[in-house]
């Protein structure tokens, strides 16, 4: 097959459906090369245009081409406009893989669509206007698009089912399962913190994040811990954030050590992770949680939310506590902290967990599921 995989998202500022995008296209053609597979980058993808391209996945391989990479913004548009009209792709992929909520229309090529999350329909409070009409908009028009669907969780393909009943069944799209896992490598041995070993959130700042939670949870563990451990947040810049920099700085003017460090490389990311003592997980809703099975792969504690996708990824290697009980996760955090077999029994568990996701495993369903689709199969497990 000739393959298409949108990029768009890996060139700008990276999320983790941008880190999604990145890590699965890498893994598809690691694993569709040695079958004959070729493939096409796609760094402007529909009605996602970027600026610069420049930071973009790329794969140096002869079978692997960026047609598009090398395109302005308006020759791009120009492009998608063309291709929605009725043009096909210049090198006719047989199907391409969209990871962001644009989805265009191309009547030649199968479309395999990515759902990463629905908080824009389900937890409404949590996106501004504009970004939850432009994602409620653009799924409709995908679905309407998709030849078949992927979810990055079970708890997402059940919240689809949820919100869109019988949606599948009655219009005949076959889905499957493609969850994510970890950019970075295994740590061949449990985590072994330094004496001041940080707390660790990751995630924009956003309010379905909940870092207000994590915030309040460390004012109070502050407050009965001997160690008085500092609290490192890393993630972009987000929206409704106002609450949550405020009081960030109402701890810091009170002398607690709380530091926001903003967006980070992936590099400084898994230094992050290699030097906290537990990363905490507060969030309200996930459709799959990168940082969770990042952490677990790291050997670090993972204290998460008992919403959404959290569970479905920290399996019993995680500990839990409700969003809303920042009471519960201080209390969990000092009991951690003060119980060094139990964290080191927690860091032995979620390297264990963690081996229950590979971008491999991912790539190859995905594979399958693709050429189902072209032999006119649902081509995988149902979500």
């Amino acid at each position: 097959m000739k393959i298409g995989l949108d990029v768009s998202q890996t060139c700008a500022e990276r999320a983790g459906c941008a880190w999604y995008a990145d890590a699965l296209s890498r893994a598809l053609i690691a694993e569709g090369l040695p079958q004959g597979h070729t493939f096409e980058l796609y760094h402007h993808f529909g009605a996602w245009i970027n600026g610069d391209t420049r930071r973009g996945t790329m794969v140096d391989d002869p079978r692997v081409t960026a047609p598009l990479r090398s395109l302005n913004p308006a020759a791009a548009r120009e492009f998608w406009r063309e291709i929605a009209t009725g043009e096909p792709l210049p090198a006719k992929p047989d199907v391409v893989f969209s990871f962001n909520f644009h989805a265009p229309r191309m009547p030649h090529t199968k479309l395999i669509y990515t759902v990463h999350d629905l908080a824009f329909w389900s937890q409404r409070d949590f996106a501004t206007d504009e970004t939850r009409l432009v994602c409620q908009r653009e799924i409709l028009r995908a679905l309407a698009r998709a030849a078949g669907l992927m979810f990055v969780s079970r708890f997402t393909g059940t919240e689809f089912e949820l919100l869109l009943p019988d949606w599948l069944r009655l219009h005949g799209r076959p889905n499957c399962l493609a969850p994510g896992a970890s950019r970075f490598p295994r740590a061949a041995l449990p985590s072994s913190p330094a004496a001041g070993a940080p707390w660790l959130v990751v995630g924009s700042l956003e309010p379905r994040k909940n870092h207000l939670a994590a915030l309040e949870a460390y004012a109070l563990y502050h407050a009965h811990s001997k160690q008085r451990r500092p609290l490192v947040i890393v993630g972009g810049g987000g929206w409704k954030s106002e609450a949550v920099r405020s009081r960030l700085g109402e701890l810091q003017a009170q002398g607690l050590p709380v530091s926001y460090l903003g967006y980070v490389s992936d590099g400084d990311l898994a230094a992050h992770y290699a030097a906290a003592f537990a990363l905490l997980a507060p969030s309200w809703h996930e459709g799959f949680g990168l940082p969770v099975v990042e952490a677990l792969g790291a050997g670090l504690p993972v204290l998460a939310s008992d919403r959404a996708s959290l569970p479905e990824v920290g399996g019993s290697a995680a500990l839990y506590f409700p969003p809303d009980r920042a009471d519960v996760l201080a209390d969990a955090m000092i009991s951690l902290e003060t119980n060094p077999a139990a964290r080191a029994q927690r860091s032995i568990a979620g390297l264990e967990r963690s081996r229950a996701f590979s971008w491999a495993a991912t790539a190859k369903s995905a594979l399958e599921f693709a050429e189902g689709l072209m032999k006119g199969a649902d081509g995988g497990p149902r979500a």
